[in-house]
Parts: C-alpha cells; sequence; structure tokens
C-alpha cells in the first residue's frame, strides 16, 4: 500500500512538473512573439492614457522584460512621462485622450503625468479627457484637458479632501488582545489608536493642516486649467453638485455631456483638418502609452556626462528589495555603482516611502552620504518621504519635494502583540525558563516584563537620538531645533519648507536640472537605477527553495509541522519585536 502511495505520489507530480514547463513555454512562446513584434503608430493617432492598474514611480527592469509583457502588474510613471514626452514631438501623435475615472496612485505621481500633459500641450496639440465617473484625483488629472466629458448619468466627485482614522483601544479592552506600544514622539500616530479612543489634539492638527495644504495645490491646479476662480471652486466642492452633469456643465466642471461613441466622434473631429480629412466611418487610431512606449528609442544629449537616476520606492526592509520593497542590498548597490562610475557626475535620489526599518534606513544613509561627499546628490521627494525615507534624504546636497509631498515624521517606535488577557481568560498558561537575569526576553502569551519594555524603550530613544543627529547634520540645524518639528510630526511640502527639511518645492524635472547645475554640466544623458530582477528571474531563483520547503512540508511528520509552524510564528515575531521602526505614522488615504 506504500509503495502505492509512492508511486501515484511520484507520478502525479511528474504530470505536474510537465504541466507546469508546458504552461510556461506557452507562455515564452506567445510573450516572444508579442516582443517581437512592435506595435506600429500609424498617422493621425491618438495616444490613450489609461490609468487602469497601479502606478509605481520605477519598474526597474527593461521594457522588453517578457513577463512584464505577459503580466503588466503595474504602469511605470517614469515610461509614461518620457512616452508623453516624446508624442509631443512625434508628428504621427495628434492628441492625447486622457480616459481613466480612478487612479491607484498618489497625488504627487498624478501631478508628474499631468505636468507632462501640460508639456505635451505646449506643441499645439489637443488633449482630451472622458470617463463614466471621476474621482477627485483622477479629475485633477483630466482638468488639464482642454475640454473634459462625461455621460448624462455620469458624476464628478469634488468634494474636498478627507481620512478616517481607526482606533482599536476599547476592542483591545474587550478582547483581551491588545499591543505594547514603545514610541518616542508625541505625534508618532501610528500607534496611537491602541492607546486612546479618538485622535489626540496633535494628531487632529496635523491631519487638518496636511489635508488644507494639499488641497491648496490641488484646487489652484483645477482652477487655473478650468478658469475657475477659487470662490467659485470652493462653492462647487462644497455643495458637491458636480455629480450632477448638468450642474457640472453650468459651473464650468466639464466641457460637454456625451456618450462614449459621441466622445469618440469629438475625437475624429479633432483630428480632421482640410489637409487631414478623416471621415466619420473611419477608424479611431489610438494607440495605448504602454505600446507607444515599446515604439521609442529614446534620443540623448551627444555627451558623456550622465546624472544617475536613483529610485528608492516602497517600504524600508531589511534585504534585497523589490520595485515596491527598498532593501539595503539592491539601494547601495545602486549607489556604490553611481558613485564610482566617472561618468556620473551627479546623483538625483528619487523618494517615495512610508520609511520602515531603522537599521535598513541607517544602512542607505550611509552610501547617500558617501555619495554626497564625492558628487552632488539631490534628492526628489514623490508622494511621500517620511520617517525612514526622510531619514535617507538627510545627507543629501539639495532636497526638492513635489507640492504634494508628505515628509518628516521624525519619530520612532516600535510594537508587540499581546495576548495574554486572551489566553488567561481561555485557560492557556505559559511560562518561561531562562538561564540569565535577562534571557526571557518576550512571549505573546505572557504579560511585557518592566525590565524588557525598558530595554525596548531604551533602543527606542537611542534611535530617535540618532536620528536627530543626522537630520541636524544633514539640515545645518541644532539637535534642539530638529527636536522642536520632529516629534513624529508629518508636514506638508510647503511647511517642510518653511521649517527647513527641504530646500525647494518642484518636481523630478526641477531636481535633474538642480542636479546639473551643481555638477556644471549643460547636457547630459540620464541613467537609472537600481536594476531588480525581473519577474522571469525572480520566479526561477525562488522556484528551488519553494520546492525544498515543499519536500520537508511532505515528509515531515503532522506533529512536528505542527510545532515548526508555531516556532516560525514565534520567530517571526521576535524578529519584527526587535526591528525598531522608523515608519510614516499611519497609512493615510486621502481622497
Amino acid at each position: 500500500m506504500t509503495f502505492l502511495k509512492r508511486f501515484f505520489a511520484t507520478f502525479l507530480g511528474a504530470l505536474a512538473a510537465i504541466w507546469f514547463f508546458f504552461i510556461v513555454g506557452l507562455l515564452l512562446l506567445v510573450g516572444m512573439s508579442q516582443l517581437d513584434t512592435a506595435p506600429t503608430v500609424s498617422d493621425k493617432t491618438v495616444l490613450s492614457v489609461k490609468l487602469n492598474r497601479p502606478l509605481i514611480d520605477y519598474r526597474g527592469s527593461t521594457k522588453n522584460d517578457l513577463f512584464s509583457a505577459l503580466f503588466q502588474e503595474f504602469i511605470a510613471l517614469d515610461e509614461m512621462v518620457e512616452a508623453i514626452d516624446a508624442a509631443a514631438t512625434d508628428d504621427r501623435i495628434k492628441g492625447i485622450s486622457i480616459e481613466s475615472p480612478v487612479i491607484i496612485g498618489g497625488w504627487a505621481q498624478t501631478t508628474l503625468i499631468r505636468d507632462a500633459i501640460e508639456r505635451f500641450k505646449t506643441s499645439g496639440k489637443f488633449v482630451y479627457a472622458y470617463a463614466d465617473t471621476y474621482t477627485q484625483r483622477a479629475y485633477y488629472l483630466a482638468s488639464v484637458a482642454d475640454s473634459v466629458f462625461v455621460p448624462p448619468a455620469g458624476a464628478i466627485d469634488l468634494r474636498g479632501l478627507a481620512s478616517e482614522l481607526t482606533y482599536y483601544k476599547s476592542f483591545q479592552d474587550k478582547t483581551g488582545l491588545k499591543m505594547e506600544v514603545i514610541r518616542h514622539g508625541k505625534y508618532k500616530a501610528a500607534v496611537e489608536p491602541y492607546l486612546e479612543d479618538a485622535p489626540t489634539e496633535e494628531n487632529l492638527e496635523q491631519v487638518k493642516r496636511l489635508l488644507n495644504s494639499l488641497w491648496a495645490g490641488v484646487s489652484e491646479a483645477i482652477g487655473t486649467s478650468r478658469q475657475l476662480d477659487q470662490t467659485q471652486l470652493d462653492n462647487v466642492v462644497s455643495t458637491a453638485i458636480a455629480r450632477d452633469p448638468e450642474k457640472a456643465l453650468q459651473q464650468g466642471v466639464v466641457d460637454g455631456i456625451l456618450y462614449k461613441d459621441d466622445y469618440e466622434e469629438s475625437l475624429k473631429r479633432a483630428l480632421k483638418t482640410d489637409a487631414n480629412p478623416v471621415s466619420a466611418a473611419s477608424k479611431l487610431n489610438e494607440l495605448s502609452v504602454a505600446s507607444y512606449s515599446r515604439t521609442l528609442t529614446m534620443k540623448s544629449a551627444d555627451t558623456k556626462d550622465r546624472i544617475a537616476l536613483v529610485y528608492a520606492q516602497g517600504t524600508i526592509l531589511y534585504g534585497e528589495g523589490s520595485p515596491t520593497i527598498m532593501g539595503q542590498t539592491t539601494m547601495n548597490r545602486a549607489l556604490i555603482s553611481a558613485r564610482e562610475d566617472k561618468t556620473v557626475k551627479a546623483v538625483v535620489l528619487r523618494i517615495n516611502s512610508p520609511g520602515g526599518s531603522a537599521l535598513t534606513s541607517d544602512l542607505i544613509w550611509r552610501e547617500v552620504k558617501k555619495t554626497a561627499s564625492v558628487k552632488p546628490v539631490v534628492v526628489s521627494i514623490s508622494d511621500i518621504a517620511a520617517s525612514g525615507g526622510y531619514y535617507i534624504a538627510t545627507p543629501a546636497t539639495y532636497i526638492i519635494a513635489d507640492r504634494s509631498a508628505i515628509t518628516g515624521s521624525i519619530g520612532v517606535f516600535g510594537t508587540l502583540p499581546n495576548a495574554s488577557a486572551l489566553a488567561k481568560e481561555w485557560g492557556i498558561n505559559s511560562y518561561s525558563v531562562g538561564t540569565h537575569e535577562r534571557s526571557v526576553t518576550y512571549s505573546v502569551l505572557q504579560p511585557l516584563s518592566e525590565s524588557f519594555r525598558a530595554e525596548l524603550q531604551d533602543g527606542v530613544e537611542r534611535t530617535y537620538d540618532l536620528f536627530i543627529d543626522r537630520v541636524a547634520e544633514g539640515r545645518s540645524m541644532t539637535a534642539a531645533e530638529v527636536d522642536a518639528i520632529a516629534q513624529g510630526r508629518v508636514w506638508s511640502a510647503e511647511d517642510a519648507l518653511e521649517i527647513g527639511l527641504i530646500d525647494e518645492i518642484g518636481g523630478l524635472e526641477i531636481a535633474l536640472e538642480k542636479a546639473a547645475a551643481l555638477a556644471e554640466i549643460d547636457t547630459y544623458k540620464v541613467r537609472k537605477y537600481p536594476r531588480f530582477k525581473s519577474d522571469f528571474e525572480r520566479l526561477f531563483s525562488d522556484l528551488p527553495n519553494a520546492l525544498v520547503q515543499r519536500w520537508f512540508a511532505e515528509n515531515t511528520p503532522s506533529w512536528a509541522q505542527r510545532y515548526r509552524l508555531f516556532w516560525d510564528k514565534r520567530s517571526s515575531l521576535d524578529t519584527d519585536a526587535y526591528e525598531v521602526q522608523a515608519r510614516m505614522p499611519y497609512e493615510l488615504i486621502i481622497d
């Protein structure tokens, strides 16, 4: 019987392997055929801007990567902006059509696209926008268009910015499952929901100020593009009347009420000239930004001088890193490469991170500092460079933040889950035995000892002091001056400029220009860093580990598997517990 079980298990495993490699081979063939067949750009083409996937500043692998072509998980902002800029001088591209009812990305990322379309408009080509409904961020982008359209039953959700804050103190008291909190910074609201049932005065103050500052920039841009004065726009927003397309039309929020087929006819009319006739029966030539990007061979200046554009994006975690996780291995490799390359005259560090591991932040900080001692380093803050994200910015020669950016949050915290009250209620008793006075540290089933809490608090305080010193050194301030604006508080770009955390408000183009000026070069090529593993490389580099883990799972007794699972969870908790966090004080979703 055992032999038969093993035989059929091996037989089914072999079939599964054959099927797996068949599917992979099929995908390879399909992918290669797609890569070999580059899209063609016809005359009288409209470039279609549809933000139907999450935005990411930088993909980090080649546009012709096989798996990226097959499974496009993200929209790479750098590629999109390059394509829009190229389209401005491409005679085959006559205009842009923005069709994005929702944008899965930040305000600063949206601004980057909006600015690129503004530059495109200077070419004299048209820009139209259409959506069945518009979220605020989508309308912010669409408002840059010459004409904005919506169907009769559609809506424009203009109502101002808001953010929801959720608190868990009473839930913890009722369930016996709580979080032990160790922090420094009265504004460090990441842990506030575990300590309170309502927001503190300090937290309300910073959130309200942040929302008002962000809205000021958004409303100014919309008002300028739509030729609406701020009083009129504020009335539209306060009453939310743009939900009604007819009233939105009356107020100048949109230019027309059309169904999609009527909108396509308007695009054809925009293409039609005496020298360029387009009949009503003709097909509208639309090409997506992603497809157009594949046709481009980017022209660059005839010079050996380069500016390194290093993307630092995602939560900061110890290790290798990926397009959505900032690890010190990948980041430091990129910084060292840029520093040691004699053709690279300056570095622009493009940061979009809420922070994370304090240790990893300091390891990256070190390489930024070493690089800044050799050549100019200009930081360009995208949506957010908070906590650890700001930490790595501090050694830079110059810091520029987008108008919609969030920064600061100079504070430190740590949290530990504690289920001791819940365990006691359910009759679970836990005891720890150690060889020395300090050998027993933490258990999720036992109350946190005062001695271990003191150790954790000491670690938080030391990390906070180090953070303060890093900022003071980088921004030429005293520790007392930094502490006064720190305490974990989050700042808008406008406020950050006023208190000295940044040097200028502007986008990525401004940062590149500043880097060139500091390096005293007039022409340059941009070289992007880092290079992440492609989806294909990650799949097959992780495959051996996955096969080994499966073998252990299939050949380990069930009682040992249960113990190993418990031990893995305990080990994970212990690791997280000792890792002090320099992280954004909350997940701030602003819509």
